[in-house]
């Protein structure tokens, strides 16, 4: 829904929008300011930023910790912070306990960075209903966008808006969503005045297709409507006017939801997306494999080039830089070509690698040289959670809790196990008892204790489910998982080792914390949100 009628004013206050979004997408490839964490990735759209953000502390005991803010409902999305003002969204608020499954509206927060204070809220309505608090989504994935005068809040149900820093709407946008067009991995992404998004291509089909055989409460692959070209009802990389809301382009390739598109620029300075297509539940768009995409001004949405990786299974980010493209491919880590997409290495991740394990016997970790051991089923990682710093492409194991590198030149490959949770007292540190192997269960639970969501997930976040994605400040890797348990990892170590564990810390007691989020960093200080609360973690 777009209000087409300006008055002089209005255009003016546009015009002021897309110069300064201009300036954000010129450095968002390019050394960006890294005092602010303006989207869901970060300053520089690929979740790394220098500086020194905190190591150790325990939100369970207000240890290092400077705010926590209650929340009145459940949600997933990152914080966005900007100067003094940090960004959240959450579900409408569900008025009674049957209410607590599906959801469609949400809520966009405003709050003082500085002491979480609520300055203001926005409701962002949902076109379609969507299960809360899903392992992979809902309708609060997907992290706000600002550029410092603006803010972007996203419903995963089928809305997006743009408001100004006191709150007032510049414009609405409500469309259609395509069945399972709900995974969390496509995080917005703002970058010279436009917001790239994936969604369906025409919303109105689209929104017709189902998984469920006519008739009955039977699964099948997408079921698409006689008489339409499949290719209409592909999801699609968009770029959307920041200033306005409406669609300006779309790349003609296709992108799978459970992709993260991933920003950066080729070796000539052409700013580029990386985009892929595969994955679990029979995905329309095909052939599976990844896409290089141009954002360059006048060829946006043009195809750079498209490689096939059969049975891909993309459920993660696409890590690149001006010269290689990095993803995992069955079991096996591969490098591509930015330039062409062939296929530069092929390496193994399972054999000749090296494993410290947990020794439960002994207490201590073993070390285990150049073997061969299957960490998972088929696929090689946690979903999502994979980070390239260096010549290393670190992640998380998909089945067995080991955080795991791979030299991205040589194939080298080494495994630590770590903590499956963290067992947090409320007295002290040194009641923690750190659980090996298995955790216990921890349902999505809201700050009123209502258990969120048909299924939502009380594992470990260690498996089948979008693990958020870690962010690295400095030499350090902050790892989250479902339990608001946080493994900090120093990525400087020459060889992996127990060393390179130098925290495990949590985001609330066991059992009654739970969170997809990731982290945000700005001005020295940490930012993130569980169901219950949002917090900002500094230093003693």
């Amino acid at each position: 829904m777009i209000r087409e009628s300006r008055t002089l004013k209005e255009r003016l206050s546009l015009m002021k929008i897309f110069l300064s979004l201009l300036a954000v997408g010129a450095a968002c490839c390019a050394g960006a300011d890294t005092s602010n964490w303006p989207q869901a990735s970060g300053p520089n759209a690929n979740w790394k930023v220098d500086g020194e953000a905190p190591t150790q502390w325990s939100v369970a005991r207000n240890e290092n910790i400077l705010w926590r803010t209650p929340l009145p409902e459940s949600g997933q999305s990152a914080v966005t912070v900007w100067g003094d003002r940090a960004f959240v969204t959450i579900h409408k608020p569900i008025e009674s306990f049957d209410q607590r499954f599906l959801g469609a509206d949400i809520v966009g927060y405003c709050l003082d960075s500085n002491t979480g204070k609520i300055l203001w809220k926005v409701d962002l309505p949902g076109t379609q209903t969507m299960e809360m608090a899903g392992g992979y989504s809902d309708a609060t994935v997907f992290a706000p966008v600002t550029d410092g005068k603006h803010v972007w809040f996203f419903n995963r149900c089928g809305s997006m808006g743009c408001h100004d820093f006191a709150g007032k709407e510049i414009w609405l946008r409500k469309y259609k969503l395509r069945f399972r067009h709900s995974a969390r991995m496509a995080e917005p992404i703002l970058f010279n005045g436009q917001i790239l998004n994936v969604e369906v291509a025409d919303k109105e089909i689209g929104a017709r297709i189902t998984k469920f055989v006519p008739g009955t409460s039977k699964k099948s692959k997408p079921v698409i409507p006689k008489g339409i070209d499949v290719r209409t009802v592909w999801t699609y990389l968009h770029g959307i006017d920041a200033a306005t809301g409406k669609v300006l382009w779309r790349e003609n390739v296709g992108t799978t939801i459970h992709n993260a598109p991933m920003m950066g620029r080729l070796a000539d300075g052409t700013p580029a997306v990386i985009h892929a297509r595969g994955g679990a539940h029979a995905p329309l768009e095909k052939p599976f494999g990844l896409s290089m995409t141009s954002l360059k001004p006048g060829e946006q949405g043009e195809t750079l080039w498209s490689s096939t990786l059969e049975r891909l299974d993309p459920a993660f980010n696409n890590h690149w830089n001006e010269r290689e493209v990095y993803t995992f491919h069955n079991r096996d880590h591969v490098t591509l070509d930015a330039g062409t997409g062939d296929v530069l290495r092929r390496h193994p991740i399972y054999q000749g690698a090296d494993f410290w394990l947990w020794d439960k016997a002994r207490k201590d970790w073993v070390f285990e040289e150049n073997v061969v051991k299957t960490t998972g089923k088929t696929r090689p990682n946690t979903d999502q959670a994979n980070i390239v710093v260096g010549d290393w492409h670190w992640f998380l194991a998909h089945n067995f809790h080991y955080i795991g590198r791979v030299n991205v030149k040589s194939g080298k490959v080494e495994y630590l196990e770590v903590p499956a949770q963290l067992e947090v007292s409320d007295e002290s540190r040194a009641k923690d008892e750190r659980l090996w192997g298995k955790g216990r269960k921890n349902r999505p639970t809201n700050a009123r204790g209502f258990a969120i969501g048909r299924k939502g997930h009380d594992g470990t976040g260690w498996g089948h489910i979008s693990a958020a994605s870690p962010i690295l400040v400095g030499k350090y890797l902050f790892c989250p998982v479902v339990t608001g348990t946080v493994h900090v990892i120093d990525t400087s170590v020459e060889k992996l080792n127990p060393k390179a564990l130098v925290a495990v810390n949590d985001l609330g007691l066991s059992g009654e914390t739970w969170t997809l989020s990731s982290f945000s960093f700005s001005g020295g200080l940490l930012y993130m949100r569980t169901m219950r609360e949002a917090i900002c973690i500094g230093r003693e």
